[in-house]
Order: C-alpha cells, then structure tokens, then sequence
C-alpha cells in the first residue's frame, strides 16, 4: 500500500488505551498524565478515581454539547436569526422543567448555555470540583443544553427553512457511487451548503453531476430529498477509495483527517467549507450567507467537473439497499402508536442512537431486528444506516428520524405519546440505546434522555464499564432524581434479556 493510503480498515489494529478507556487517565494538568488504576490510587493533586473518571465523563458531553450547540448557532448566523427566548421553557413538559429548576441547571438567561459549556470546563479542570455526584450532575445539565439548544434547536430552524421530510423511498450503501457520472460527495453534519449543491444539480445543465451523501449530512439530504447516501462514519474513506469521486466537500464533524491524505493517493479534491474545519492540501470555501452557498455550489460543482477527467482506476463496490425514510414526529402515528402501547399491542419504543463504532463487533442489529417483533425501533445517525444495510429500513417496525441533531425528533415522539397517554416520559415504556458510540456527541445525547427520564443503554464500555461507583451512581442513585439509569451492557444478548424481562 502507498504510503498515507491506508484506511480505518488497517489503523483499527491500533489497540485503545485500556486506562484511558475506563476513564482512569486524567490529563487535565501538566503534572500528569495521571493513571489511576486502583480505588486506593489518587492523582498527583490528590484526584480520586471516581473524581477522574466523572471528570472525564463531564468533559466528553461538554465536547458533544459544544457540537451540536455549535450547529444550531452556525444555523442561526446563516438564516440571520436569533436565539429565542424561554426556549427551553417552552419545549419541555412542566413537571421535567420544575425538576431540572429546582435542581439549578436550567441555562436561564440568553446565551446562558455558552457560559454553562465553559463553566464545565472550568469545573472540570484541576483543583476546582472534587465532588464527583456535583460533576455528575453537572453531565445532565449539559445534556439538557445538547438536547434543548442544539439538537431541538438545529432540527427546528432545518424544518422551517427547508421543510419538514416527508416519507419517500431512498437508497443508501457504496453502490450509489456511479460510473458514467461526476461525483460529488458531501460529508459532515450542517447540511446548508450541501442543499445548495442540491438545488444546483437540479438544473438541467448539471444532469452529469451525482450528489451522494456521508455520514449526517448524508442522513439529513437521504430524508429531506432522496439524494443518495453512500457512507456512515466507518466507510467514509471507502467513498474515495473507489477512485470515482470527483470532490469530497466536508463541512463539520466526524470528518477523518486521514481524508486529506488519502485524497491524494487519488484525483479527488478534498474541499472544506466551514472555518472551524481546515485541512491540510484542501480547497477552501467558505461561506455565511445563502447567496455566498449558493455561489460556492456552482464553483464546487465546476471543480468536480474539471477533474472528471484526471480519473484513473476505480473500483465501485456494488452494494446498495433500497430504504423508507423521511420519518419524524409530524408524520408518524402518534396516536395509533399511544393506542398500541396502551392496548399492548407492543410493548414499548426504542430509539436506536449514535455511531458505528469498528471496534464493536457484535451483532447488535440482529437483536433490534428480534426486538422489532414487540417494539417499534426509532433510529438516527450512523446507527440508522446499519439498519439500512441490514435490509431493514422498511417503515413498518423501523423508522429512520434523520441525521444526529434530529434526535429531537424521537425526544418529541416520547413526549406526543407520553402526553395523549396523560403519563409522565419516564412511566412509558421508552428506552435509548447506543451500541456503538464513537463520539462526545453520543455521551452528550445519552445524558440527554437520561434527564428526560428514559432509560439510556451504551454498548462499548467508555468510563462505566466494571463495578465502580461511577457505574454504580449512573445505573441507581441517577434514580432519585430523574427516574433515569444509564447503564451499559456489551453483550447483545444479555441487552436482550434485560429488555424482554
């Protein structure tokens, strides 16, 4: 293999940090790195395990909050609006909203979740909060600011500007990736400039361009419009491994840096459009308005076919699945659904989140898939591509809700159903479950519906694995207050087990 060609495929060998892994490892000073391995083991400064680790936890949802809140303020500044007021207020069920206020993490006050992303860091940084239940608690109150102003935030400008997805057949895998046409790939997580590309290639002039979509910007072009989608996280090098990608176009997030490199090893160019995300050998075109998207979009598309013919090789791999999609709370049965829970026609909701993580082997979605007899399967993100893979995107027991931040949608199915069943989220029976998280994003949305109430499952053991008191508090003591755990369970069959029990 040439040198700075290599894919996931072959660094994955790379084994994780067994300490770092279990969140023992704290780097939050210069007189560390310290590695805490026992409970008799304190840090230099004097750091308990439990304090490290909860640190870590809390760090690691700031980090996801941060994402996401960064992508509905990116969205703000783009549509030139500002943020609402009582937003949170607003949106949340009173009995949640009273519990969080009375609890003192209710961000409050305009731009007050900016502050709470910074007071975390600062709470978490060296000699500041030794308490590891205050730092915990902390966690939820950045899983409220993730839920509320980025992830309801985000989907809720999307709808208004572009119009809320409406059920439609798509396709999804490599396949997609076409021979005799100009590809075009979008990848990240801020779909503006990928929908300008959009409404260029609807144009008559530009019918030799094939748009694909990667990772959650693909989600949310496959649910709004049909446009293909090639990739999630794992396969995103794949797309230009093909050889048949004219430009690579990234915005944010989730974005392998490998891809600067790789894009070399073949004609794509790699084209990056949002200041936060530089790459090295990149073209970059950044934008902030519609007009400038919409002036970037013809260059981008330019670009791609003028480099149609520096093809060389390719190699398309012919994998495709056709897939229902365009599912959210405004299209979905609410009703029907509450009359089935309630008659127990099924048993309950699982909402199905996060990544695809390659370091997760087990078979995760043939368990969904013998779940799906008793219980409707919500899905997001790269998780939902898996399932499109299966063969088992159908919109009967499976229902693709979009791209990360539209994990508002299933938050907003909860509460629809919770409300026409006059019962509080946390007495339904609803569940979130991350088999396979790779991002802060992920942490950062399970703490999310832990504050809601429900009930939230990781699968790869970050910082909760073994009998720790970390794990402990998270799986009981979170109860008092939210009637919440979030737990974790590796084994796909004892996940299932405990959910059929």
């Amino acid at each position: 293999m040439k040198k700075n060609c290599d894919t996931i495929h072959e660094r994955i060998s790379m084994q994780p940090c067994p300490i770092g892994l279990e969140g023992k490892c704290c780097k939050n000073c210069l007189m560390g790195p310290c590695r805490v391995v026992s409970k008799e083991q304190k840090g230099v400064c004097g750091a308990s395990q439990d304090l490290i680790v909860a640190r870590n936890i809390l760090r690691f949802a700031t980090g996801g909050a941060a994402c996401h809140v960064g992508h509905a303020y990116h969205l703000l500044n783009y549509l030139g609006k500002k943020y609402p007021e009582k937003y949170i207020e607003k949106k949340t069920p009173k009995y949640l909203f009273n519990l969080w206020n009375n609890l003192g993490i209710v961000p409050s006050i305009h731009f007050e979740h900016f502050k709470d992303i910074s007071e975390s860091l600062h709470a978490s940084s060296m000699g500041v909060n030794a308490d590891f239940a205050d730092v915990l608690k902390r966690t939820m109150r950045m899983g409220i600011v993730d839920g509320y102003y980025g992830l309801y935030l985000a989907t809720e400008l999307e709808d208004e500007k572009y119009g809320k997805p409406e059920i439609k057949k798509g396709i999804l895998d490599l396949g997609v990736i076409k021979e005799d046409k100009i590809n075009i790939a979008v990848h990240g997580h801020e779909p503006m400039l990928a929908i300008a590309i959009v409404n260029e290639i609807k144009k008559k002039e530009n019918s030799d361009i094939n748009l694909i979509g990667v990772c959650c910007t693909g989600a949310s072009l496959l649910n709004r419009y049909g446009i293909p989608m090639a990739a999630h996280f794992i396969l995103q090098e794949d797309v230009i491994s093909s050889g048949a990608i004219e430009a690579m176009v990234v915005d944010v997030q989730c974005i392998m840096p490998s891809l600067s490199s790789l894009c070399e090893c073949y004609h794509t160019k790699l084209i990056t459009t949002n200041k936060l995300c530089r790459m090295p050998n990149a073209i970059h075109l950044p934008f902030r308005t519609e007009k400038e998207a919409k002036e970037n979009a013809k260059k981008i598309i330019k670009i791609a076919r003028d480099n149609y013919k520096k093809r060389k090789k390719i190699e398309i791999k012919q994998i495709k699945k056709e897939v229902v999609v365009g599912f959210s709370e405004h299209n979905l049965p609410i009703k029907e659904i509450a009359q089935k829970i309630k008659n127990k026609k099924i048993k309950g909701i699982i909402g199905v989140v996060g990544c695809a993580n390659p370091r997760v082997t087990e078979d995760w979605i043939s368990i969904y898939k013998k779940l799906s007899k008793d219980y409707l399967i919500l899905m997001t993100g790269c998780m939902a591509f898996k399932f499109g893979e299966a063969g088992l995107l159908d919109g009967k027991n499976f229902f693709h809700l979009g791209s990360c931040v539209n994990n508002s949608r299933i938050a907003e199915v909860f509460r629809k159903i919770s409300e026409i069943s006059k019962k509080r989220i946390t007495d339904m029976p609803f569940i979130v479950s991350c088999p396979m998280p790779i991002t802060e994003k992920a942490i950062a949305i399970g703490f999310f519906f832990a504050s809601l109430g429900v009930d939230v499952h990781f699968g790869y053991p970050f910082m909760i694995s073994g009998d720790t008191t970390i794990a402990n508090f998270l799986e009981n003591v979170l109860k008092e207050k939210f009637e919440s755990r979030i737990f974790l369970e590796t084994n796909p069959d004892i996940f299932y087990k405990k959910i059929k029990k």
